[in-house]
């Protein structure tokens, strides 16, 4: 017989009362303001065998780095195993305090007195001092959420909502060649389609008390939070206004937003935008500043909570009448090693060229500016990974696959192209399957075949540790690995 579990919650605002660095844009960002406060969520959910802890964070990703310092700091804690804690961002672009690594690498390159110019606030919070106030963050989240177990029970359902939108169209270039656009213009007339797929499934985890009243639920929607993303003040994104509207639905609960499989998604329909923001879908693309678009981001917000709250109402209906108190519980944790995407010696040295014929342009008297950055961004991949090739032609990363009752979460470090997670959802012997994409680290892109074909940003080397080749051994591994758990249960019961 499966033992009982215990859940517990808990929720911190990492908001900070100073100006920070914002990461998700090529060119630089300092907040001048909070929009709306951005959290870290914890769940920790254990029996006497088997323990789990979810950290979602409002942040644009999750470095190992910081897993690294707070994984020290709690192994052993009351218990706690630390290697299963996992770690989640919600993939906002209007917060972080990990830092830039492009940022840092152009000013190695150049200095910082040949940077584009920025107005630095004397109270930034940046370097050590901005890792240390996350890490005290979770920190104390996570030791909240453990410490405040109780028994209690889960269910799970899946719904449907619309929130993300496939990013890259694909375009007509005359005798039958094509080429897709990362927020291309799909006004135009050479407009032909959408270059992968798009995904409405939310997958919903609810806690219970013992007298089965809802404590909080899990929300994994395949689209990453950004709609606010172009600009300069932190902000939760659409994960704020749909914490905000399930709570006025179901009262003080916990709300845990995570991404799925979302690589190629946006939370904007560029079908019915691009009309109005023609020009401004050519800044956008540019990446190399702020940009105001012709759109009402907190209306588009707001409508995006209501759909998602409208999903997580109607699996109410269904989770309360299928409480499981005493689920089926594994949680194991599974090295995979993949091939990186190899670049040539060719492109090596042409990049190198490329990087030293601009870095001379630009001195004190000529700094650089966001444009410039943009141009660097493609030499300087291909740069980096021909040295990344010479040490190392494989990336080691870990997943997490974990069975609760009839559904299994799985992880992965990357922005992964939502193909993919269509692959290991319609292959998973689970009835329901999460997955939690940007988690236990932060590897970059992991673009398709046809999105290598398709060419742009999100496909290029720069963006991409790992391809197509090592996308199949990486669904290929959790597919197998999450069937095993099903196996298993098989065999116990013949």
């Amino acid at each position: 017989m499966q033992k009982k579990i215990s859940i517990g919650w808990a929720s911190v605002s990492i908001t900070p009362d100073r100006p920070i660095y914002l990461y998700g844009q090529l060119y630089y960002r300092i907040s001048k303001y909070v929009h709306d406060p951005i959290t870290a969520t914890a769940l920790a959910i254990s029996n006497d065998d088997e323990q789990l802890i979810f950290l979602s964070a409002d942040m644009a990703c999750m470095p190992l780095e910081l897993i690294i310092d707070v994984r020290q700091a709690l192994n052993g804690f009351e218990g706690i195993d630390s290697t299963k804690i996992v770690f989640s961002a919600t993939h906002t672009h209007n917060s972080d305090f990990a830092g830039d690594p492009l940022r840092d690498q152009i000013v190695n390159l150049v200095g910082k007195e040949c940077i584009p110019e920025m107005e630095i606030p004397a109270n930034l919070l940046d370097g050590e001092e901005a890792r240390y106030f996350i890490v005290e963050k979770f920190i104390t989240v996570i030791k909240d959420a453990w410490t405040s177990r109780v028994p209690g029970g889960i269910s799970f359902t899946q719904d449907y909502a619309v929130v993300g939108f496939n990013r890259r169209p694909q375009f007509d270039l005359g005798n039958g060649v094509t080429e897709s656009k990362m927020y291309g213009d799909c006004s135009k007339d050479n407009f032909l389609r959408f270059e992968g797929s798009m995904d409405h499934t939310i997958d919903m985890l609810y806690t219970w008390d013992l007298e089965r009243k809802l404590t909080g639920v899990l929300v994994d929607v395949p689209c990453p939070s950004q709609v606010m993303e172009l600009h300069c003040f932190i902000s939760a994104d659409y994960w704020h206004y749909t914490r905000r509207e399930i709570c006025e639905r179901f009262g003080s609960i916990y709300v845990l937003g995570v991404c799925g499989a979302a690589g190629d998604q946006n939370p904007l329909d560029l079908i019915r935008i691009s009309k109005d923001n023609k020009n401004e879908l050519v800044a956008w693309n540019a990446q190399a500043g702020e940009v105001f678009r012709n759109i009402d981001m907190g209306r588009e917000c707001e409508n995006i909570a209501s759909r998602i709250a409208d999903a997580v109402s109607r699996g109410y209906r269904n989770a309360i009448n299928t409480i499981e108190m005493r689920p089926i519980f594994h949680h194991k944790i599974k090295a995979i090693s993949l091939p990186i995407r190899m670049v040539t010696e060719t492109d090596y040295k042409e990049s190198e060229a490329k990087v030293e014929s601009i870095i001379i342009e630009f001195s004190p008297q000529h700094r650089m500016q966001g444009k410039d950055l943009v141009r660097l961004f493609e030499p300087l991949g291909i740069v980096s990974r021909w040295k990344h090739q010479q040490q190392s032609q494989t990336i080691g990363i870990q997943s997490s696959i974990i069975r609760l009752g009839i559904s299994v979460i799985c992880t992965n470090p990357f922005e992964l192209f939502v193909e993919y997670g269509m692959r290991i959802r319609a292959r998973s012997k689970a009835k329901q399957t999460f997955i939690f994409q940007l988690t236990n680290g932060c590897e970059g892109y992991l673009p398709t075949k046809s999105a290598l074909e398709g060419g742009s940003y999100s496909s290029k080397p720069a963006s991409t540790l790992v391809g197509p080749e090592g996308g199949k051994i990486l669904t290929e591994t959790i597919i197998k690995e999450i069937n095993q758990l099903w196996e298993q249960e098989e065999n116990n019961a013949l």
